[in-house]
């Protein structure tokens, strides 16, 4: 059956933009993995700055991945969720152990949650729905006693959240700095500075390398 040539052109149109979207997913899986951003469902981003004795970390994940809900909870069950995945955050040497022998232990933690307001708009004439996504942030302090043997660490974060798929850490050690990816069949990296690592700066208001002490 022929068609018409008023629907013809869509056709063309909608074989066009199937294509289109074809190559790119090729060239896609031909181009260097790039840095997802702070809000990927099921991934977490970790930055990590051991100075001297002093480890300071900051990790943030979705909301949607550490709660399995975005918004502000509304029911007696989410309330309990949030306060449960505060509880787990906060225990930070449960979070991340590093290596026995440098003999860290946590100093300090805190944990926020950041949820939009979709009621309001955050400036005149933005749409609610663009507002950041809901994300869970939590910072730790620790302390080494032996910070030159401080060589690895391992993530417990994938026990506690089974919806974490995988984790992007970037870490700064006296030795320079390094990144890698965690996952829950490979929650532990090793300190092993890279070669010209690259930080870039997250612009949506994620993580950094450049970390501040927890407060509170």
């Amino acid at each position: 059956m022929s068609l018409s040539p008023r629907l013809a052109p869509r056709r063309r149109l909608a074989i066009l933009i199937v294509a289109i979207g074809l190559a790119g997913a090729a060239s896609a899986r031909e181009a260097p993995p790039r840095q997802p951003s702070a809000h990927v469902q099921g991934v977490a981003r970790i930055a990590m700055n051991a100075d001297g004795p002093e480890v300071l970390v900051e990790l943030g994940a979705p909301a949607a991945t550490l709660l399995g809900f975005q918004q502000k909870p509304r029911t007696a069950d989410e309330q309990e969720t949030l306060r449960l995945a505060r509880e787990n955050l906060k225990a930070g040497d449960g979070m991340i152990r590093f290596n026995t022998n440098a003999e860290c232990r946590l100093v300090d933690s805190s944990v926020d949650a950041h949820f939009a307001d979709h009621r309001q708009t955050g400036t005149r004439g933005q749409d609610p729905g663009t507002a950041e996504p809901a994300h869970l942030t939590a910072r730790y302090r620790f302390r080494c006693a032996r910070p030159d043997r401080l060589d690895s660490a391992a993530l417990g974060l994938f026990v506690g959240f089974p919806a974490l798929q995988r984790a992007l850490i970037h870490y700064a050690t006296r030795d320079g700095r390094g990144e890698a990816e965690l996952t829950p069949v490979n929650p532990v990296v090793f300190f092993v500075p890279l070669s010209g690592a690259r930080f870039d700066e997250d612009r949506d208001g994620g993580l950094s390398s450049g970390l501040n002490a927890p407060s509170g």
